[in-house]
């Protein structure tokens, strides 16, 4: 299909730079998007019935080597789980190996599912490039961060240097080929030296941290003490020389030379509402791109506060989606995601959640001349929703509120996952 050329017809197109599009067409040639329209004005060569055409889902936020954990059943029915302690349980089990899989097989079982869930760009974070061979030999985009962790210096050295290695060992034409980028990851400032964000910020490459997360972490760099301190310490990776960068989460990116680099933030839960206009796009006077990946249902599972993803983005902001790891979400479906926001915040428009699991995302990791919404030129990256039988006056309810699944994800104008035949 790449090679060729053929047009879809779809009961919604949902281009994202303009409004949906009922009895839509998409024109795909040579693996692009040539024309997207009304199929009154173009016929289609395969009529796929009562689907939607989005453009394929950009997933913010995930950690791809990471399963569920044995015996996790999440909160209680209407409850929360404590954070600290799970990362706790998270932290124990990879320390003593005892996670089952390999990462890198995991890598390649939840990337298969995710590519399944609609997702043609990921930002995968990962153990020294653990996940890369998997990316590689995969249809789908992304970013692939290699995490950096340690408060202690040696720990720092370590992560740093395995990170540093596979960093060597992809040369352009092999991102060329993988469709792929690398980049750091800066863990979070509970566990990170402040000289490896530093290290990470000069290496001029895409950055991702886990920041403002929790109330814990805010204690942690106010007051240097709290259950965040007292777990650091059980495992022995505590340093009673740690300073952090600054008093406040929002340091860790925005403050001296940390503000020139690209950074995509994980959570940002507890970022001080006075510190948002440090994040909208035209706050760097470089150019450098800052936004936040949200991911709802693993900010519910631990029971935080109201994220500020909506005076964020009245701020101006970049706020894009994720699906962190099976490890804390049930899936790895950023429509899932989706779904769950809007039955959370009926007020966000359906047009607004769709860019935010699309377009935003592209942004936040600079695709989006490529992919994140349909128009001609663009890869024919797509991803194709079933839909209930039923109308409805928004066209996105037909989306937002159903349970039916994505049963295509196409790349680059082939069918990576299911089928035109199964649809």
């Amino acid at each position: 299909m790449r090679r060729g050329a053929i047009s879809l017809r779809a009961r919604y197109v949902f281009p994202v730079e303009g409004p949906p599009i009922a009895d839509g067409v998409v024109a795909v040639d040579g693996g692009r998007i040539a024309w997207v329209g009304p199929a009154s004005e173009r016929r289609a060569d395969l009529n796929l019935g009562n689907v939607a055409i989005i453009p394929g889902l950009v997933n913010a936020h995930t950690h791809l080597e990471l399963s569920r954990m044995p015996g996790d059943e999440g909160p209680p029915p209407g409850g929360s789980e404590d954070e600290v302690e799970w990362i706790r349980k998270v932290t124990l089990r990879r320390i003593s190996g005892a996670w089952g899989p390999s990462y890198a097989d995991n890598a390649k079982r939840n990337l298969k599912a995710t590519i399944e869930a609609g997702t043609t760009l990921v930002a995968d974070i990962t153990t020294a490039g653990l996940s890369w061979g998997a990316i590689a030999e995969s249809p789908v985009r992304a970013v692939v961060f290699a995490e950096v962790i340690g408060l202690k210096r040696h720990r720092g050295l370590q992560t740093s240097g395995e990170a540093w290695k596979w960093l060597g060992s992809i040369d352009a034409e092999a991102q060329v080929a993988a469709n792929a980028r690398p980049g750091l990851s800066p863990h979070s400032p509970y566990s990170t030296a402040g000289w490896l964000y530093h290290n990470a910020a000069g290496s001029r490459l895409p950055l991702t941290t886990h920041l403002a997360e929790m109330p814990e972490e805010l204690r942690l760099l106010e007051h240097r003490d709290g259950p965040l301190r007292g777990f650091l310490e059980e495992i022995g990776a505590w340093d009673d020389e740690w300073e952090p960068v600054g008093p406040r989460p929002a340091d860790y990116i925005r403050k001296g030379e940390l503000r020139d680099a690209d950074w995509l933030v994980a959570h940002g839960t507890y970022i001080e509402p006075s510190e948002f206009w440090q994040l909208r796009p035209e706050a760097s006077a470089k150019g450098q791109r800052v936004a936040v990946a949200y991911c709802p249902r693993t900010n519910a599972r631990f029971g935080h506060h109201a994220h500020p993803y909506r005076a964020l983005l009245e701020k101006g902001a970049i706020v894009c989606l994720g699906t962190d790891s099976l490890a804390s979400s049930p899936s790895l479906g950023i429509l899932d995601e989706m779904r769950f926001l809007h039955a959370c915040d009926g007020s966000l428009s359906g047009e607004l959640l769709l860019t935010m699991g699309t377009l935003f995302g592209a942004w936040a990791l600079r695709a989006e001349a490529a992919t994140g919404t349909l128009r001609a030129g663009k890869s024919a990256d797509m991803a194709v929703v079933r839909l209930p039988a039923r109308d409805e006056a928004d066209p996105y309810m037909l989306l937002l509120e159903s349970d039916l699944p994505v049963v295509a994800t196409v790349f680059e104008g082939e069918f990576v996952a299911g089928s035109w035949q199964g649809i």
